[in-house]
C-alpha cells in the first residue's frame, strides 16, 4: 500500500484555504479547509492537523492514473519558496494601508531632510556673523 498526502495553502479572496490531496494506491481524494483571513503560520497549520485531523471530510475517492515523478526535496523546497514570495498577500484594504504608510514615510523623510538642511544653514550664518563681529574690532 502506497500513501501520499499533499497540503497546499491558497489565497481565495478573502480567506486562506488549505487544500488536502490524498493518494492511496490508485485512489484520489481531496478536502478543503478554511484557515482564516491572514496568512497562517506553519505552527498553526501543524496544530490544526494534529488536533482536528479527524474532522476533515475528504471527497469520495476516485481512481487516478497520474504517474508521480520523484522530485528532489531541495528542489521542492525552492519551488515552494518561489510560490510563497511570488505574490503579495493581503486584502485591498491592507494594500491601500501599506501604500499610504509608504507615502507618509517618504514625506516625513523629505521633511526631516529639509529641517536638517535649514538648521545647518542657520548655524553657518551664525558662524559668519560671529566672524564678521570679531574682525570689526569689538
Amino acid at each position: 500500500m502506497k500513501c501520499r498526502m499533499i497540503m497546499t495553502v491558497v489565497f481565495d479572496k478573502p480567506f486562506y484555504k488549505g487544500v488536502f490531496e490524498r493518494f492511496v494506491d490508485d485512489r484520489y481524494a481531496a478536502a478543503e479547509i478554511n484557515l482564516g483571513t491572514s496568512l497562517p503560520k506553519l505552527r498553526d497549520i501543524y496544530r490544526f492537523i494534529l488536533k482536528r485531523w479527524n474532522s476533515i471530510h475528504f471527497s469520495s475517492e476516485e481512481a487516478y492514473s497520474i504517474k508521480v515523478k520523484k522530485i528532489n526535496p531541495k528542489r521542492m523546497q525552492r519551488e515552494a519558496q518561489k510560490q510563497v514570495h511570488a505574490q503579495f498577500y493581503g486584502s485591498k484594504a491592507q494594500q491601500a494601508l501599506k501604500a499610504d504608510f509608504e507615502m507618509r514615510k517618504q514625506q516625513s523623510h523629505r521633511e526631516r531632510q529639509a529641517t536638517k538642511a535649514n538648521h545647518k544653514r542657520q548655524k553657518f550664518e551664525i558662524r559668519q556673523l560671529k566672524k564678521k563681529q570679531k574682525h570689526r574690532g569689538h
